[in-house]
């Protein structure tokens, strides 16, 4: 609001503030590579670290005081003419700065999509890593050649000693056939099969046509 006096003086008083602009301002500056995303899927704010380029969590709490130092930024930057009052108290309360960063849930909301596997954005941790690491087991380890067994024991064995490479969470042996199974479908159009025969055990789980590769991915 500004108000004018008689001898031609003027003075501006911020009475409210844009809730949504400074929600959005949370998301970061895009031409300096700056990104915050509120990933929906795990009620989790997002930050991402330029350098290796990784998204990691963050808190309402530090957003919190990431709009408080913006806003001070901005009482800095003011003339004379502004009362800056409201501007370093009120506007930087908690209870307007709790107020931005809910709002800033909805603004900067992005779906499970954010980070599948598929998807350009990577985080320190998360399955979509395992799925990642699964796509590339797939097609730089295993290889195609008739009348070739690999057994669902060893290719697990193997992907379990590429994730302790990568410093990752071991998975379970179904969670590992529940990302694989469906890779190796598509790239050779063989199933898991519960009927091979091995060495003359029977009833061995695998899958034929399909060899792993003794190689280590870069």
């Amino acid at each position: 609001m500004r108000e004018s006096s008689c001898d031609g003086f003027s003075r501006v008083n911020p009475i409210s503030i844009n809730v949504d602009f400074f929600a959005g301002m949370l998301g970061g500056d895009k031409r300096l590579g700056h990104s915050v995303i509120y990933f929906e899927p795990e009620l989790q704010f997002y930050y991402r670290e330029p350098v290796p380029n990784i998204y990691k969590p963050t808190t309402p709490e530090k957003l919190q005081n990431y709009y408080r130092a913006m806003m001070l930024r901005c009482v800095q930057e003011l003339g004379n003419e502004t009362d800056k009052l409201n501007l370093f108290v009120e506007f930087r309360s908690d209870k307007t700065a709790k107020a931005v960063v809910h709002r800033a849930k909805s603004i900067l909301a992005a779906d499970s999509s954010f980070f599948s596997a598929t998807s350009p954005h990577q985080r320190i941790r998360g399955i979509e890593l395992h799925e990642r690491l699964a796509i590339k087991f797939v097609d730089e380890l295993l290889t195609a050649d008739s009348g070739k067994i690999l057994m669902l024991h060893d290719a697990y064995a193997a992907f379990c000693s590429l994730l302790k490479q990568r410093e990752l969470e071991p998975v379970k042996r179904s969670d590992f056939k529940a990302i694989v199974v469906p890779l190796i479908r598509n790239e050779f159009d063989v199933a898991l099969r519960n009927d091979l025969v091995v060495d003359g055990r029977q009833g061995v789980r695998g899958w034929k046509n399909v060899k792993l590769i003794q190689t280590v991915l870069t």
